[in-house]
């Protein structure tokens, strides 16, 4: 263990504080001498020249420089960092903001030692430390999955247990951390940095990827090191300096979704290299996904949704919304020759509810209907012929004003501009929502439904796919939305209407609305 090299890699952007990290490496380290050093410098000369004052063991220490305005990220700086790297039989990752324990590197391979298996990664969060050397109370962190946040980027927690209660060895992990990561350096070669990952989502796509290369990750069970996490008022990000930092982070995100499996995407920007930056082929994703408890398509954890609270409370903005339900109806976005409303209200795809619906609506005495997202009101007519009063709603003026033009002849149908997630219904037996609300956000048709439980309708009834796997999309996407399942867990509903599709479990719910009143 005494001979082993440590090839440490850092990617540095405008920190004045990599210089002391370096410094406290080598100062901390029990062979200083077998430790080297990558780094990755960003900076804008003459502005950043406070970076640079102090210099440790020079020979000892690698560097590209760049200027800040070249830098694409952290995927790209780390990438970069590796290539530094001289067949060092050890290789550490850390952010360029540290601080060390006494004998780190004694600690490391040791612990590395330690482990069940050969290709061991041991990674964490280090705990905090502020500038220059007030250091947090000791403690051993282990990371968690927190929730999938509105892009589907899977975000993590932490934990932490005194050392005096640490295990006795690394304990597995199915996740890693960027900013503290030690290993063989076969890892280098074997799961290279994938330079097109901007910011979210390289901790999990580094953690599937060496995972399904083989690699097998542990939490260390000592402590090694401190990370600054203040907000330091002469620091400075990337998406400070770079004007086109959120097409960069958007590309990235579409790639660890396509990544992840799940979404499939065919832009060659998303695609490009992935050969070389995938999976590997040692064990699989779902291999990873059994293991880990996650579940990426249905933004699962231990099998329950989990999506960030917060994300579904945003709504969007009315405008965006009337824009985007306009724009799509002006070209017929969903594609159909029949029916600028989609495929699926085309007389064909709607011909078993035709069928169904009046007997459901006698039932529960529904004379009076409200269709929320009525669409160009092409499967419904007959229906509507049957009602003592029929509203036709929908977010689309130009829409809504043809359709009052063109049914001006009957008296009792009406048809009026509506925003469902803000303006409220009048007093009707029932609202009908079919598909309108699996082309909105979740924020959106919360919002939608907690409003309808405000009016004096008795029933709603909507578009629901039994066991639909929920995804966190963007207004006038869609999803085959399950309205009892996370995150709207309504009650089984009173009455379900199939709608008898081939290869779909699409259906119509009926519910009170007063029994929703608990449930949103």
């Amino acid at each position: 263990m005494a001979e082993q090299r440590i090839f440490v890699n850092i990617a540095s952007y405008r920190d004045t504080e990599c210089q002391w990290t370096i410094r406290d490496l080598f100062e901390k380290a029990a062979h200083p001498e077998r430790i080297f050093i990558g780094v990755c410098w960003q900076s804008v000369p003459g502005d950043d020249d406070d970076c640079f004052q102090l210099e440790t063991r020079p020979e000892q220490v690698r560097s590209l420089k760049f200027h800040a305005r070249e830098s694409r990220g952290v995927g790209w700086a780390r990438s970069h960092a590796q290539s530094l790297w001289q067949d060092e039989e050890f290789t550490l990752q850390i952010d360029a903001h540290m601080r060390f324990v006494a004998n780190w590197d004694e600690i490391l391979l040791g612990m590395h030692n330690s482990c069940m298996s050969e290709r061991a990664v041991l990674t964490t969060y280090p705990i905090p430390y502020t500038p220059p050397d007030q250091l947090t109370a000791d403690a051993i962190v282990t990371i968690g999955p927190k929730f999938f946040d509105a892009k589907g980027i899977l975000m993590f927690r932490s934990s932490t247990t005194p050392p005096a209660n640490a295990p006795a060895t690394p304990a597995p992990t199915a996740f890693c951390a960027a900013g503290l990561l030690f290993a063989p350096s076969a890892i280098i070669t074997d799961v290279p940095y994938d330079p097109a990952i901007y910011f979210q989502g390289e901790e999990i796509t580094l953690a599937v990827r060496l995972w399904t290369c083989g690699w097998d990750l542990y939490t260390p069970n000592k402590l090694v090191a401190y990370h600054d996490y203040s907000e330091r008022p002469n620091r400075v990000r990337h998406w400070n300096d770079e004007v086109d930092w959120g097409a960069l982070n958007e590309t990235s995100m579409a790639r660890v979704r396509h990544l992840l499996k799940m979404e499939i995407s065919t832009s060659p920007e998303v695609l490009k290299d992935l050969d070389r930056y995938g999976l590997g082929a040692a064990r699989t994703l779902s291999e990873y996904e059994h293991f880990s408890g996650i579940n990426f398509v249905n933004r699962s954890i231990d099998g329950r949704v989990a999506i960030d609270p917060d994300a579904l409370k945003k709504p969007t903005p009315a405008q965006d919304r009337q824009n985007t339900f306009t724009s799509i109806w002006k070209i017929n976005g969903w594609g159909s020759p029949e029916t600028k409303s989609g495929l699926g209200s085309t007389l064909s795809q709607t011909a078993a509810i035709r069928k169904s619906l009046p007997e459901t609506l006698r039932t529960y005495h529904i004379r009076t209907l409200a269709d929320v997202c009525c669409g160009d009101f092409n499967w419904i007519p007959e229906i509507a012929g049957l009602l003592d009063i029929y509203m036709g709603f929908d977010i689309v003026e130009p829409l809504i004003s043809e359709l009052a033009e063109k049914h001006q002849a009957h008296k009792n149908w009406f048809f009026r501009p509506f925003d469902a997630v803000l303006d409220q219904i009048p007093k009707c037996d029932a609202v009908l929502v079919r598909d309108g609300f699996t082309h909105f956000t979740a924020a959106d048709c919360q919002r939608a439904i907690r409003l309808l439980c405000t009016s004096k309708t008795e029933y709603l009834i909507a578009t629901s796919h039994p066991g639909g796997q929920f995804s966190e999309i963007s207004t006038g996407q869609w999803y085959p939305m399950d309205l009892t399942a996370a995150p709207f867990c309504l009650p089984d509903p009173l009455a379900t209407i199939s709608e008898d599709l081939p290869g779909s479990k699409k259906t119509l719910g009926l519910w009170r609305l007063a029994d929703l009143k608990d449930y949103l």
